[in-house]
């Protein structure tokens, strides 16, 4: 039964990311058509961006009411309702921007209870591989479905592609009703749900220890926004626009490759674990400085390729290690609030390396990769302490 059950999981979770990217390349296609300023079609991420942070909050709340099965179910049937408003009515920018907003605030629930929901589906053992499938996925899915979104765009149209969604989105919701699964959250008052995970962070070495290397990678992942990448392909590299796709796509396909990595190899030992963390860290950030200083076209599209990879083991390393440090009824209370510092993060990440690479692109690379670098040996010289305690 727990095979099957996180099966189900993996096949729900799956058709709602996939119908997340196709329906999010419906409504650009819209709006370009409406209005082909790319300011309005920029309001797009960051809408969904800072929904997912406010929804973060919310979560602590939902899990000292609900179980987290009913929470997922739950969000992904509001998600549905939202999308069909699209069906209904023909929308005005702001009431499209309010429709996002509000999908991505239910979408905001199913990230932590559904990581939280695993380690109750698999045995400890297990987590590690269950953890890359999930990843390699959902990282397959973000290459894919946007090319699959402009395809289908060009053979039928946006509104067919938006039926699309709306199929796979109520797809997931039957998935995710087969689920079963006996997990109990531990009940508190209200006003202490919001600062619970961060207490449990406090309390457990690890957890503190995790969370400074999350901020300081944190800080340096903004400099593989599709910007500053692309004045890096342009005023560096002296390539056209391809170059600055060929990148971003070698770069994604390396963590889809390190996703794989870990499904052939079997660590079970919280140490190996952390070893991963700290190397995979010290890797891409040697790597990042690297693809800094020596800006060659081939050798970026090698070095883009090897981060994705380093990046990928080293995050599902970090993130299996927080699923196993904690009890798991906590465990979803933790992850919002690891989220909640990942979408703070980022949006400063993107600001501030947007900001000194508008000086010199060459030095936000730089600080990206030293960022990096730093957070490894924070991990190297702590791992011995976040263990032992």
């Amino acid at each position: 039964m727990k095979n099957r059950s996180v099966i189900f999981l993996w096949f729900g979770q799956s058709q709602a990311n996939l119908a997340d990217v196709l329906y999010i390349v419906a409504l650009i296609s819209i709006l370009y058509a409406q209005n082909s300023s790319p300011v309005l079609l920029s309001c797009i991420p960051f809408t969904i961006t800072t929904a997912k942070f406010l929804s973060s909050f919310t979560v602590p709340f939902l899990i000292d009411r609900y179980r987290a099965k009913r929470i997922l179910v739950v969000s992904q049937l509001l998600k549905t309702s939202v999308l069909s408003m699209f069906f209904l009515w023909h929308m005005s920018l702001i009431s499209m921007l309010c429709c996002v907003a509000l999908i991505a605030f239910f979408d905001g629930w199913a990230a932590p209870v559904q990581s939280s929901m695993l380690p109750h589906l698999v045995d400890k053992e297990k987590l590690l591989k269950w953890n890359s499938m999930f990843n390699v996925t959902d990282q397959t899915i973000q290459i894919a479905a946007y090319p699959l979104g402009s395809f289908l765009i060009i053979s039928w149209d946006a509104t067919g592609l938006l039926w699309l969604s709306f199929l796979l989105f109520s797809l997931s919701i039957v998935f995710m009703q087969s689920i079963r699964i006996n997990a109990h959250s531990s009940k508190t008052k209200q006003k202490q749900g919001l600062k619970e995970g961060w207490k449990l962070i406090w309390h457990y070495p690890r957890l503190r220890v995790l969370l400074v290397m999350e901020v300081l990678e944190g800080m340096a992942a903004g400099v593989w926004a599709s910007a500053i990448v692309y004045v890096f392909v342009k005023e560096i590299l002296n390539k056209n626009e391809a170059w600055w796709g060929y990148i971003n796509s070698s770069f994604f396909v390396g963590t889809v490759l390190g996703g794989f990595v870990l499904l052939k190899i079997s660590v079970e030992q919280e140490k190996s674990l952390y070893h991963i963390v700290t190397l995979g860290s010290l890797l891409s950030g040697f790597f990042t400085l690297l693809f800094g200083v020596m800006p060659a076209p081939f050798l970026s599209l090698l070095l883009s390729f090897a981060i994705g990879i380093a990046l990928q083991i080293s995050a599902t390393c970090s993130y299996t290690l927080t699923q196993t440090a904690v009890p798991l009824e906590k465990l979803s209370k933790v992850l919002s609030a690891t989220l909640s510092v990942s979408y703070v993060t980022f949006g400063l990440s993107v600001l501030l390396l947007g900001a000194v690479a508008s000086l010199n692109v060459t030095a936000a690379f730089l600080t990206a990769g030293g960022l990096i670098v730093i957070s490894g040996c924070v991990g190297l010289f702590l791992r011995n302490y976040a263990l032992a305690n």
